[in-house]
C-alpha cells in the first residue's frame, strides 16, 4: 500500500494568503519505519533531551521555541537535513497551489486534485504490474468529514476531470502530525509549495 501522507499550507478562509496549498508525500509502506528512524536521527542529534516536531513553517519563521533561540545556521541545517531524507528515500512529492479567487471551495478544490494526482499516480503504478492502492493520512484538521464526504463523491461520480478515483483503500485518515514523521515530511512540503 501507498501512504499519501498530506499537509496543508495557508488560510483557506482569511485574506491574508492568496494561495491555499497542499503538500503530499507518498510512500510505499515499508518505508514510513526507515523515514521515521531517519528523522529521529535528525531530532536526537540537535535535540537529544526534548520530543520535537519539525514544522518547517515553525523552523522558518523562528518565532516559538526551541526555534526562536536556535542559530539560523542550524535551522537551515534542519531544512536541509529534511529535504535530505526525502530525497534518500523512496517518495513521490505532490504539491497543489491553488490561487484562492479561482475556487468557490479551495478546501474542495484542492483535495479533488491531490485526489485525482495520487489516483492517476497509482494507475501507472498498476500498469506495470504494482497493483497497490492508496490511503492518504491528513494532519489533523477541522475539515475531516467533509473530505472524507468528497472522496466518496470522487469514488462514485467522479472528478471534474470525469473520471472517477479507483485506486483508494479508504477514506481519508486523520492524524496528530506530532505522532507521525512522514506528515511533518508532507508540512516542509507544502511550505515549499507555497
Amino acid at each position: 500500500m501507498h501512504l499519501l501522507y498530506v499537509d496543508e499550507s495557508g488560510n483557506p478562509d482569511g485574506a491574508e494568503d492568496k494561495y491555499f496549498v497542499l503538500g503530499g508525500v507518498a510512500v510505499f509502506e515499508r518505508e514510513v519505519y526507515w523515514i521515521n528512524e531517519q528523522v529521529n536521527t535528525i531530532a536526537a542529534k540537535y535535540f537529544p533531551h526534548a520530543e520535537i516536531e519539525f514544522h518547517t513553517q515553525a523552523i522558518a519563521s523562528h518565532r516559538e521555541e526551541p526555534w526562536h533561540s536556535s542559530p539560523t545556521e542550524q535551522r537551515n541545517q534542519v531544512i536541509d537535513e529534511l529535504c535530505n531524507t526525502i530525497s534518500s528515500r523512496h517518495v513521490t512529492l505532490f504539491g497543489i497551489a491553488l490561487e484562492k479567487a479561482t475556487a468557490s471551495d479551495p478546501i474542495a478544490r484542492a483535495f479533488e486534485e491531490i485526489c485525482n494526482r495520487c489516483d492517476l499516480f497509482l494507475r501507472r503504478l498498476h500498469a506495470r504490474g504494482d497493483t497497490q492502492r492508496g490511503l492518504i493520512i491528513f494532519d489533523e484538521s477541522r475539515y475531516e468529514n467533509s473530505l472524507q464526504t468528497l472522496l466518496a463523491k470522487y469514488r462514485s461520480l467522479g472528478t471534474r476531470y470525469g473520471s472517477t478515483v479507483k485506486n483508494f483503500a479508504d477514506v481519508p485518515f486523520f492524524a496528530n502530525s506530532k505522532a507521525t514523521r512522514p506528515l511533518q515530511l508532507a508540512a516542509l512540503v507544502a511550505y515549499a509549495v507555497s
